[in-house]
């Protein structure tokens, strides 16, 4: 965590400017407002920038009593009540030395239940507040709690902006806005006060250099004007897609030639594009298909798309189009694995893919599991079934090596 904030704080001070003033106008409006993007966009990136720069509050509250912490849903062992409001104290108790606070916490653990921790939490909050601070939590990744959400969970929530009036606000990360995470539960009542959204698109060039620059300082490396563009036009200010183009690259030793087969038969780019084909839901993914979109929908909210209908990057483009030559093939006949398999090799047309990355791809929760006679068996399906539907593909078998589509 530390070294992750000691990043954001090399970021220059105009990073993300639009975007962070728009996001600051929010949190000093004291209403609670949900940050959405796509999946591995940036936007811990973004928080965590606004956390190692309190000053940038400080202006516009006119007050340097500001406690700033983020509670990172990924850090909860268990997804439950009592979990999520233990780690809430104990973020505040860690960033305080208040030693009140701190007995709050202390004398939390003894009783161990829910109850005891939101009530704790309200108390530590109030001392906070009476001694003149403003208190702004970060929840990073909030899309995650979806198992905790209920009518009485954001009530409780809403509790602590009663307690603390106007010193308190909450900011989200989430790949989707909360009401269209559970729908039911945002229907009126004191629940519209979390429904303030903000759309964080693909980062500019400008605001891509910050994570090639990390990329830079880790590999101790220099890269030239021309790597960093293409890293760019490929990622299409993606910061994952940045980040794996980068160590594809280097796996290369940089070189240019070929670069646009080298990044699109890369497993682990290929596996981000599916990390993002598989958040959308099935009318999004027509949509992809069909390259059709309504006016201000999702897709182009989030910049999965541009004002001209296009994809937001070539490597994303190129899964589409590998998935809409698998959709050719009937969904009836083919299970999950093997349609996974197959849009691996349709990826990689002509291409040998070796065995542990299509078992590493096909097989992710368990792939130490998995041993040759499964993977064969898979093709051996695979092939078949190919065959009965009359698809002109062939899985070609690279003895002891992997296979390739032709």
């Amino acid at each position: 965590m530390e070294n992750q904030l000691l990043n954001q704080i090399s970021y220059p001070i105009t990073y993300r400017q639009c975007d962070v003033q728009e996001i600051i106008k929010h949190l000093v409006s004291f209403q609670p407002v949900t940050i959405i993007g796509l999946p591995r966009i940036g936007l811990a990136r973004i928080l965590r920038f606004i956390l190692v720069h309190p000053k940038l509050l400080e202006d516009k509250l006119k007050s340097e009593k500001i406690l700033l912490i983020e509670i990172d849903i990924n850090d909860l062992f268990e997804l439950k009540e009592k979990n999520f409001w233990q780690l809430i104290l104990k973020r505040i108790s860690d960033n305080t030395r208040n030693e009140e606070i701190k007995k709050l916490y202390l004398s939390s653990t003894k009783t161990n239940d829910a109850f005891t921790y939101f009530d704790n939490t309200k108390i530590a909050i109030n001392q906070f507040c009476i001694n003149g601070y403003y208190i702004l939590l970060f929840f990073n990744r909030f899309d995650r709690a979806l198992p905790l959400f209920s009518y009485l969970f954001f009530s409780h929530l809403q509790s602590l902006k009663d307690v603390a009036k106007t010193r308190i606000n909450f900011l989200f990360t989430s790949n989707r806005p909360l009401e269209d995470l559970s729908a039911d539960i945002f229907k009126g009542g004191n629940l519209e006060v979390f429904s303030q959204k903000y759309f964080l698109k693909p980062a500019s060039k400008t605001d891509l250099l910050p994570v090639i620059k990390e990329f830079e300082n880790t590999r101790k490396v220099k890269l030239s004007s021309k790597i960093k563009d293409l890293v760019y036009q490929y990622s299409g200010g993606h910061a994952q897609y940045a980040l794996l183009i980068l160590q594809a690259m280097e796996k290369n030793q940089f070189n240019m030639e070929n670069v646009d087969s080298l990044l699109k038969n890369d497993l682990a780019i290929f596996e981000q594009s599916k990390e993002i084909w598989d958040f959308l839901n099935t009318e999004e993914k027509k949509l992809l298909l069909k390259k059709t979109f309504p006016k201000n929908h999702f897709l182009s909210q989030v910049g999965l798309i541009d004002e001209n209908n296009k994809k937001f990057n070539p490597l994303f483009e190129h899964f589409v189009e590998v998935q809409s030559k698998i959709e050719n093939v009937s969904n009836q006949e083919l299970t999950k694995k093997e349609k996974l398999l197959l849009s691996l090799l349709t990826g990689r047309k002509g291409e040998l893919v070796t065995r542990e990355e299509i078992i590493n791809f096909v097989w992710p929760e368990n792939s130490e599991e998995v041993n040759d006679w499964t993977l064969d068996q898979l093709v051996k399906r695979l092939r078949k079934k190919l065959f009965v539907l009359k698809e002109n593909k062939k899985i070609i078998t690279i003895k002891n090596q992997g296979y390739k589509l032709t």
